[in-house]
């Protein structure tokens, strides 16, 4: 009997967990996929469009299962994380997968391809010649504070004779994973659904750059580029628009071509030529919901391009491994030339299609992405003599533009390949170092503008006041988080800060005031605390989307944090449109949050801090880095005393901070994981926030850090992790996740996402807030600058921006006992004040505040400080001390301890559903 299935698709990490494999039926009840494995383990599972139960198969419920070559597996369905299929062959090719679901146990078998013939075109091949004037082929422009462009690119370069996996953006809806110096049709430019374009050869004189062979790869901040003997080519994803830029250049003229892999089905699509450019229109029924249908094509000269067959082009075939059912087009050079530009523009408009491409070709689209590239690294800007780490922030902020995106109304994705959707919590933790830091204040404003627009105003729902936890889709949205809101409202007030809007304050102020009245109603306690269910912190994992692996309420120490900055951001805006009524009960709210937190939280016996109060405020401390955040999130006010948050930090770092990351859980601790993903003892959700660690969590430990004077311990940390960013999985980005333990630090096991907003955001920020120490006050018409530098640093230039076109510039240099700091802004402005705070001794700190009409320069020469103009104050001031970190140490894996998560299978799980905990459904 025929069975009724929706269309399923192969689901893994070689696609992004997308819905460019289906499989298709060829036969009663049996179904097949074709799909190219690299050398490599593949993750998958095979699903329906929505991934419902029913249709979701797997071979365990809650653990992995490994695939062998020819073997037949039994599946089941079943959800859940962890349990996906895997696969890892021993050569790249293309596999077939074998689906059979005529019988009760459905079966799963992977053969190896068979060269069959390839698909015939019903329509003909077609040829056409393409030729688009183009304009003047512009130079890139620099700028005086910073390095010339090519010798910026040329200094971030990520080389590499082996290959690499790397990632870029589009900032539409869409991005680009690859793997460089390969040809694993692994490459995809993946949409809000499905992809069109892959990877790409070159060719010189007819012949085939092959990427395996390559000399070596290239990332630059414009795209990837290989390198072979006398030529090399570029891929390069266009920011803000879904445009791909190809070019192939030679050191001596030749006849260039490219051919992109396309996955356009050579007889579902209609090609046709308009005004230079060249058309493919995918058939409807082919075209995955919310994937462009109309790809354009244009070229910076003219050019012929051709379909061509694997009969006349077998390369495309044995080395390129291009669908046998595929267009596979040719873009040959007509007169011999050194640089050959292809540009591809994917929309759902066929105009706004060829429109893209034609402008592409007319205004040298490739090299107007690189100015605009140069333009975003030099106007907020940081170099020092330390190269590695200059490289490593750049990076770092390149890469947290991939997640910004425009799907659902501008966002910050979480992560991808699977949290390619917005979160309110992730979003406003990464917006600082994403968007603010980088001088992207309207983008900054948008965001918040949008999740404000989805805060819920029902007074009778538990939610109100609170904005989305996460935006999957405009209808799809969840808020259960207790601090994602807290964490919007916290931006609110730096954005206006950094940016100087008052006018948003007014227009935010409902927003902020509405979520108090909703805590008021459904979550403040009688201590003026917040209270909040187990896995609404940010360590939410929950067993079967219900049992919290990491309970944390009824009251969290960062939430309380959240709250007491929420009340903190709320009176000053407050104060700025005269509603001294509320001001003054936000006020009292505030100072009970803070007398409480301290009563309850700190044991000044033991000088430890909970991590959390238990039903009936008996406290738990349990040692996690949670405690770090009580530090850092206030802004203006601080929640504890420096000597409680000096015990803090020496809690935290000496227990919880490894040379790779800080973790996420005591080694020592009952709980504890040492490993997150691939156990057979646990599932991997039982270790997320139980030991491993988090590489946002690095942020507010070095923010810590350099806030109690131990910037070169900080700096320690961060250079640690400029080698993840530059050296290790994903180049230029950062994962999610890494083990607790590693074997070698060189080789480090990461883990969850390979690319998070939030880790890369975090980093970036570090540079400006924390070691330059920048913090723009514009609320108050103040600039803040207290540089924390790495004595590494003897020099360092920085371009600051703020307000509406304003930069603060400074210059460092420090040769023996002797610094010079000179500061300017490129705005002459009496208006606003900076107020600098310098290290002028080893136990003395000097304070100046001036206007900004004027440059200063400040040289200090063994204590002794002079400045080139008058200022309005300058004082001397002791340099604060706290003894208990003098001796400050990372901490290390223990590996002679004992832990149940290893010797008890499922220990975690036992223990959790044992304690009978509040179900928290959604």
């Amino acid at each position: 009997m025929k069975i009724i299935t929706p269309t399923l698709y192969l689901k893994g990490t070689f696609n992004g967990w997308g819905l460019d494999t289906p499989f298709t039926e060829n036969g009663l009840n049996c179904f097949s996929a074709s799909v190219v494995f690299s050398v490599d383990t593949h993750k998958f599972k095979i699903a329906d469009m929505d991934g419902r139960e029913e249709w979701t198969f797997s071979a365990h419920p809650t653990k992995a299962t490994a695939l062998d070559l020819d073997d037949t597996t039994q599946l089941i369905h079943t959800q859940g994380i962890g349990n996906d299929l895997t696969f890892s062959p021993s050569q790249t090719g293309r596999y077939t997968l074998h689906l059979d679901l005529s019988s009760d146990t459905p079966t799963l078998t992977i053969v190896l391809a068979e060269n069959g013939a390839e698909t015939a075109s019903t329509r003909g091949l077609e040829s056409y010649s393409l030729a688009i004037t183009t304009g003047e082929l512009p130079r890139l422009a620099a700028v005086n504070h910073a390095l010339d462009p090519q010798d910026l690119f040329d200094t971030l370069a990520i080389e590499s004779d082996r290959p690499f996996p790397y990632v870029f953006g589009d900032n539409v809806d869409g991005y680009y994973e690859g793997r460089a110096l390969s040809f694993s049709c692994g490459d995809r430019y993946r949409h809000h659904q499905g992809w069109h374009l892959g990877g790409f050869g070159s060719y010189v004189d007819g012949q085939l750059n092959d990427k395996n062979a390559a000399n070596k790869a290239r990332l630059l901040p414009y795209g990837i580029e290989h390198q072979f003997e006398s030529s090399s080519d570029i891929l390069s994803l266009v920011q803000n628009q879904r445009l791909v830029c190809l070019t192939v250049h030679t050191t001596t003229k030749s006849t260039l071509s490219i051919v992109p892999e396309l996955n356009l089905p050579l007889n579902h699509t209609y090609v046709e030529q308009h005004d230079g450019v060249l058309v493919y229109t995918l058939e409807t029924e082919y075209c995955p919901e919310g994937c462009p249908r109309f790809i354009a094509i244009s070229a910076n000269q003219a050019v012929t391009a051709n379909e061509v067959s694997f009969a006349t082009h077998p390369e495309l075939n044995q080395v390129m491994h291009l669908a046998r059912e595929n267009t596979k087009l040719m873009l040959t050079s007509q007169a011999s030339t050194d640089l050959l530009t292809v540009y591809l523009s994917f929309e759902h408009d066929k105009e706004k299609a060829v429109a893209s491409a034609k402008n592409a070709a007319i205004d040298h689209g490739f090299v107007r992405h690189q100015q605009k590239l140069y333009q975003f690294l030099t106007h907020s800007y940081l170099w020092s003599d330390d190269i590695e780490y200059n490289r490593a922030v750049m990076w770092a902020r390149l890469s947290s533009r991939t997640f910004v995106s425009h799907e659902f109304g501008t966002g910050i994705w979480a992560g991808l390949p699977w949290f390619k959707d917005c979160w309110g919590r992730d979003t406003f933790i990464a917006l600082s170092g994403t968007s603010l830091a980088n001088g992207e204040f309207d983008e900054a404003k948008a965001i918040i503008e949008n999740f404000a627009a989805m805060q819920m105003t029902d007074k009778q729902s538990k939610n109100y006041g609170r904005i989305p936890n996460r935006v999957t889709s405009k209808t799809n949205i969840i808020y259960n988080t207790t601090d994602g809101t807290p964490w919007m409202i916290r931006e609110i007030l730096e954005y206006i800060n950094y940016s100087g809007d008052l006018a948003f304050a007014h227009k935010m102020y409902p927003v902020v005031a509405r979520f108090i009245e909703g805590v008021e109603n459904n979550y403040l306690d009688e201590d003026g605390l917040m209270k909040h269910r187990h896995p609404d912190t940010w360590m939410d994992a929950k067993i079967n989307g219900q049992i919290p692996w990491s309970p944390r309420g009824p009251k969290a120490n960062d939430i309380q944090a959240l709250w007491f900055e929420s009340l903190q951001c709320a009176i000053l805006l407050a104060e700025l449109i005269d509603d001294e009524e509320s001001q003054a009960k936000w006020r009292a709210m505030a100072d009970k949050v803070k007398e409480s937190f301290v009563q309850k939280f700190w044991n000044e016996n033991t000088l430890q801090l909970a991590d959390r109060l238990n039903a009936g405020d008996t406290p738990d401390y349990s040692v996690r880095p949670n405690q770090l955040m009580t530090l850092t999130i206030p802004q203006h006010n601080a929640l504890i005393s420096d000597s409680i948050g000096a015990h803090i930090v020496k809690n935290s770092v000496s227990t919880l901070l490894f040379p790779w990351g800080i973790c996420s859980l005591d080694q020592h601790h009952t709980d504890f994981h040492p490993y997150h993903d691939n156990r057979s003892e646990y599932h991997k959700d039982a270790a997320y926030h139980n030991g491993t660690i988090w590489g946002w969590n690095a942020g507010f430990t070095v923010t810590a850090l350099a806030q109690y004077q131990q910037q070169d311990f900080a700096y320690t940390l961060s250079k640690n992790l400029a080698k993840q960013i530059l050296e290790q999985g994903h180049r230029g980005t950062m994962s999610e996740n890494l083990d607790a333990y590693q074997q070698d630090p060189s080789q480090l096991v990461e883990t969850g996402t390979y690319a998070q907003a939030w880790s890369v955001s975090e980093y970036a920020r570090n540079a400006q807030q924390d070691y330059l120490g920048f913090k723009p006050k514009l609320l108050e018409g103040v600039i803040e600058l207290a540089p924390a530098l790495p004595t590494q640093w003897r020099t360092a230039t920085a371009t600051l921006p703020y307000g509406e076109k304003s930069t603060l510039n400074v210059h460092y240099e420090r040769v023996d006992n002797t610094q010079v700091y000179l500061l300017s802004a490129t705005q002459a402005e009496s208006d606003v004040k900076l107020k600098v705070r310098l290290t002028g001794s080893p136990n003395e700190q000097v304070e100046i505040t001036c206007d900004l009409t004027l440059p200063l320069e400040v040289k200090i020469d063994n204590g002794e400080v002079s400045l080139s103009r008058e200022v309005e104050q300058f004082n001397r001031v002791a340099k604060p001390h706290f003894p208990e970190l003098d001796t400050l140490y990372f901490a290390q894996p223990d590996i002679r301890l004992k832990h149940r998560s290893l010797e008890s299978k499922d220990y975690l799980l036992k223990q959790r559903e044992a304690e009978n905990l509040e179900l928290a459904k959604d």
